[in-house]
């Protein structure tokens, strides 16, 4: 069964709003543990705790199963049971929604921060929500994509920045996949889009663009198969991919 644990940090500002940081462990069969986080401006610890959960349905496979581990006892009663602070009612409204539209059977669970992908996703939000903050940053429909990827390392980091958020995943590289691992990583981009997106996407490999502009470039049949369905998922939900330099 796919598995998430989330975590999620917040901090008061001096103007009386909020920053806060998400983080998520997904962990699915045959692959390598999957690490996102996120910063966004949020009134309170448990909506950012439950923008996790949220993140992490929209990330898993669909028509899976999902186990999603928290120690937030709030975002279990909002999700599992409609109950706890108002405030969570619409976001929890929007994860069953998510879950249904994807057909996962999503299961939200207690375990103690104690646990090591727990602590992981602790660390992860930590992190998020000590980044810089929002000034600065694109527009409402456009998302700033930095892929960051080293010669040699077996994973990419994957950076998108939007005016009220930011949003990074660490992701392993697959060995055995017929997609070259820079097309991986600008696919995990692909994946983090919200609907009518825009992606500016800077140090995309030319491989990369290449497959991404014309996926029958690709050698392999199951290369162009992913990146075919890639695309046709973009589309579909209005996102576009601008690569910039």
């Amino acid at each position: 069964m796919n598995q998430a644990y989330v975590d999620a940090s917040w901090h008061e500002l001096p103007d009386g709003s909020g920053v806060g940081g998400w983080g998520l462990v997904l962990l699915t069969p045959g692959a390598l543990p999957a690490r996102f986080q996120g910063q966004l401006n949020v009134p309170d610890n448990n909506v950012a705790e439950l923008r996790a959960v949220l993140e992490a349905v929209r990330l898993a496979p669909e028509d899976e199963p999902l186990s999603v581990h928290t120690d937030n006892q709030a975002v279990i009663a909002a999700v599992s049971r409609g109950r706890g602070p108002e405030m969570l009612h619409e976001l929890a409204r929007e994860v069953l929604d998510e879950a249904a539209g994807r057909r996962i059977a999503l299961r939200v669970g207690y375990v103690p921060r104690t646990r090591r992908h727990m602590l992981t996703a602790h660390e992860l939000a930590n992190d998020a929500r000590r980044g810089s903050g929002g000034s600065g940053l694109p527009g409402p429909d456009v998302a700033d994509v930095l892929i960051e990827q080293r010669a040699g390392q077996p994973a990419a980091r994957v950076s998108l920045r939007r005016r009220t958020e930011r949003v990074t995943a660490h992701v392993p590289f697959d060995p055995l996949s017929a997609v070259p691992p820079s097309v991986q990583a600008l696919l995990a981009a692909v994946s983090l889009a919200q609907p009518q997106e825009i992606l500016a996407v800077r140090r995309a490999s030319k491989i990369a663009q290449a497959l991404w502009l014309k996926p029958e470039r690709a050698l392999r049949d199951q290369a162009q198969a992913e990146i075919v369905q890639a695309r046709q998922h973009a589309d579909e939900h209005g996102v576009q991919v601008q690569f910039q330099g």
